[in-house]
């Protein structure tokens, strides 16, 4: 249960001993000196923590106090054991922590049923705000100001599988799971080469290698092993219970999407073109939400991984300094461009609203643009306007067309107006031309590759969306707009000190709401990292001189 307790006061002791041994401070002092604490308990008996605690049983440990320990541990990338250590021995911990000299800690596994604990609902995300809430509060970070967002890539917590991996760890995974509820029950399926097959994780490496065995052989196998498997589940009455294991589950998804019955009644895998998108499916039985993605132009170089994606926003104010404000955790496949209005949303919800939101072009979109200036957001991305099938090939775009909405029509280069204006089923716009106008034209190369007896269409999004992209492309050529979009790059660095030091590239949990909470406590250590860097105050550094100036000065002959 939890019985709110306020934070200590730091003991004199503890004090004493932090000053000797950090005579500047650590950048947890200088926090805890500059702002006092964080987080309190009182923070986790309402809203989104209402009923994190039971009301029964023993007082549990300060929930603020294992936050700040779970932040500094991830400041410091260290495991759940060697956090508690840090707990016992670092003087600089204790200090931030209000802990007595001779306080020992607690048991490393209370930190993973905290964590467990956050994973629900939008906690993680409730943390940072209370964070958030601190520092503006203090005058360390506002609204209205410039804001940056970019993504980097988060490699999952599992083996990276081939399809017969795949599917092997997922018949493998499901004998596991029933086998530790009911053992006798799996006996009569085992047949010679189960124990080969099943009885150690499933690596093609190992099962063909030596063999020079046939891999179609291999996958038919698991097939049939796997449809014997659920064929013996859905037999036996009073094996429904095994239905609702989420091994068995995702082993059923795994021949649905991955194996087809041919004629004989046998599963085979399906060719790769009949797979379902990447988006949909499963990679791994241990993980079944990270995803497979790849991030490039298609050459043999691109990015390849398979997990989620991280999108860190935080502030660039002159004068202040820069702190995460979101964090957002999306699935690998999901690209860019979905989660800015969904980001912005946070950053309102919050108080923490940007006048400007910078991103690079992954982000913008048509309706973006469009909704960032409904929230009053200057949405500062480069757009790109030449899209269709002949963009790349110099022939006029939507920028090229002068659109007159309240007569409906547009006005070609070459001075023709569109004779038609209709809305499709995709709630775009098409203007279309007149094959009079079209076919004499003398400019009709520049204007369309088709065949000369097809018009030109132009197919753009209705009225304010459109204005709203033609003002954002039109602003990309003031030296204004590169100036501000100069403050991009700024946020590289913030994947690179995620990346660095808590490690963000690697997830070190399974699912993307345990993934979301380690995201989410990087970006409030990489908070308390820069608070701590801002906080100190050097001490002003006297160059000394060399032997020559300091001969010149003897003898009155240095420079004025």
């Amino acid at each position: 249960m939890l019985r709110p307790v306020d934070v200590p006061e730091i003991p004199t002791a503890t004090a004493v001993l932090a000053r000797k041994v950090h005579p500047r401070g650590t950048d947890e002092i200088r926090v805890r000196d500059a702002l006092g604490p964080l987080f309190a308990d009182s923070d986790f008996t309402t809203g989104e923590f209402e009923g994190m605690f039971s009301p029964l049983g023993q007082p549990g440990l300060s929930p603020a106090l294992l936050l700040m320990v779970t932040i500094l541990q991830f400041r410091h990338n260290l495991s759940d054991r060697e956090a508690v250590e840090a707990v016992a021995d670092r003087i600089s911990w204790k200090y931030c922590l209000g802990l007595e000299l001779e306080d020992t800690g607690f048991d490393y596994s209370v930190l993973c049923e905290f964590r467990g604990r956050l994973a629900e609902g939008d906690r993680a995300d409730r943390l940072l705000t209370l964070m958030l809430d601190r520092l503006k509060a203090a005058g360390l970070v506002k609204a209205g100001g410039r804001q940056r967002t970019d993504s980097t890539h988060v490699i999952g917590c599992v083996r990276r599988l081939n399809r017969i991996e795949s599917v092997g760890e997922g018949l493998r995974a499901a004998l596991e799971a029933i086998a530790r509820i009911s053992p006798l029950w799996i006996v009569p399926l085992l047949t010679e080469g189960w124990d080969a097959r099943y009885g150690r994780k499933v690596e093609t490496s190992r099962l063909l290698g030596r063999k020079n065995a046939s891999a179609q052989a291999l996958a038919d196998q698991i097939g049939a092993d796997g449809q014997a498997l659920m064929a013996a589940i859905d037999a036996d009455p009073t094996a429904t219970w095994m239905n609702d294991l989420p091994e068995v589950t995702t082993m059923r998804i795994l021949w649905d999407q991955q194996f087809e019955t041919t004629g004989t009644g046998c599963r085979r895998l399906k060719a790769a073109a009949d797979l379902p998108p990447a988006g949909e499916r499963v990679h791994s039985p241990h993980d079944p939400e990270v995803r497979y993605s790849t991030k490039g132009t298609g050459a043999d170089d691109d990015l390849e991984w398979v997990g989620s994606k991280a999108h860190l926003t935080d502030t660039c104010d002159p004068g202040l300094p820069s702190l995460i404000t979101d964090v957002h955790t999306t699935p690998a496949t999901d690209p860019d461009v979905t989660v800015t209005t969904d980001v912005q949303d946070k950053l309102i919800a919050r108080g923490l609203a940007p006048g400007e939101h910078v991103t690079d072009a992954g982000y913008p979109s048509a309706e973006n643009i469009a909704a960032s200036a409904a929230r009053g957001i200057t949405l500062v991305a480069p757009v790109i306007v030449a899209t269709g099938r002949n963009a790349g090939k110099g022939t006029f775009g939507p920028t090229d067309f002068r659109i007159d909405w309240k007569a409906g029509t547009a006005t070609c280069p070459a001075g023709a107006i569109s004779r038609s204006m209709k809305p499709d089923k995709r709630d775009l716009i098409t203007f279309a031309f007149s094959r009079r106008d079209c076919r004499p034209c003398q400019i009709r190369d520049k204007c369309t590759l088709a065949k000369v007896d097809t018009p030109r269409r132009i197919t753009v999004h209705p009225e304010p969306i459109h204005e709203a992209r033609m003002a954002a492309h039109a602003a990309q050529d003031s030296d204004a707009w590169r100036t501000a979009y100069k403050a991009r790059a700024g946020v590289e660095g913030t994947i690179s000190q995620a990346v660095r030091g808590p490690d963000l590239r690697h997830s070190r949990y399974r699912g993307l709401a345990k993934a979301h909470v380690q995201n989410v406590m990087t970006g409030m250590a990489i908070n308390l990292t820069r608070l701590g860097a801002w906080f100190l105050q050097p001490e002003p550094t006297k160059r000394r001189p060399t032997r020559v100036h300091e001969l010149c000065v003897t003898y009155g002959l240095a420079a004025a």
